[in-house]
């Protein structure tokens, strides 16, 4: 957040921005460097779980195409990615088969984490992660799961020119030539311009920062399930309601303790 406003890295405007189909496919192109014909949505910051009572996960862009599935995250603070990212891909596979299908059926997917800061401090634009046999280097990603993290701060050593423009403009928010990156741009600037929903999710943001905060202090204390849990109702029920357009709700419901009670009911939260 700059300036009052909102960039394409925050959460909420990445994923308001990613619901435009054609911007999101050109993001992945450039992203795994690959065509695309088409994109489904799977939902944008989805929450999902293994099993009953597990810890959810709320995915900020996920999709398929054609046979593969994707989840996309943007990735702003410090956070252990790998044991992040094994819970996001045991959390996803758990969706992708039903009762009684084969360990076959799997589709391919892809777990991309944008991140504004090095997870590594290796200085590179691109870290892919695979399983690998030890022992024999013939074991090549046998289970079709890929993961990769992009480290926006390294943009100017990344050598693919459009990958290296998006990872520049997530980093610092320069436009430059990049056809992708003026239409992105363009989008922020729209979604900007509505002020109710800008101002909504920026109290958003800062409830969350204050979530964190008191988490963190749980977390020294030994609470930690309860207030896991209290976060994931909430956070649910903000995003029903913005993605509803009830801004007046959302408001009342961040003082009233009685209303908000009713909407969690109504949403069998």
């Amino acid at each position: 957040m700059k300036d009052g406003m909102l960039e394409f890295k925050d959460a909420p405007m990445f994923g308001r921005v990613m619901r435009n189909e054609e911007l999101c496919k050109q993001v992945l192109e450039v992203i795994l460097n690959i065509e695309i014909d088409h994109i489904e949505y799977l939902n944008t910051e989805q929450e999902i779980s293994a099993y009953n009572d597990a810890r959810g996960v709320r995915l900020d862009v996920y999709l398929k195409a054609s046979d593969k599935v994707f989840d996309i995250e943007m990735q702003t603070t410090d956070t252990p990615y790998g044991k992040r990212m094994r819970y996001y891909q045991a959390a996803i596979d758990s969706t992708l088969l039903n009762k009684g299908e084969d360990y076959t059926m799997l589709t391919e997917s892809y777990i991309i984490f944008i991140c504004t800061k090095d997870p590594f401090d290796c200085d590179i634009p691109l870290y892919t992660i695979e399983r690998r046999c030890i022992e024999h280097d013939i074991v090549d990603n046998f289970d079709d799961s890929h993961w990769l993290i992009l480290n926006a701060k390294a943009w100017a050593k990344d050598t693919d020119k459009a990958r290296s423009e998006l990872l520049q403009y997530i980093q610092n928010s320069k436009v430059g030539d990049s056809s992708l990156i003026q239409a992105i741009s363009h989008e922020v600037d729209r979604n900007n311009s509505d002020s109710e929903w800008r101002q909504s999710v920026m109290g958003f943001m800062t409830y969350e920062m204050h979530q964190r905060g008191q988490r963190s202090y749980y977390e020294q204390i030994g609470f930690t399930r309860g207030v896991e849990q209290g976060e994931a109702r909430n956070k649910a029920l903000i995003d029903k309601l913005l993605a509803d357009d009830r801004i007046d709700d959302l408001k009342r419901s961040t003082t009233d303790e009685a209303f908000c009670s009713e909407l969690y009911k109504e949403y069998g939260l």
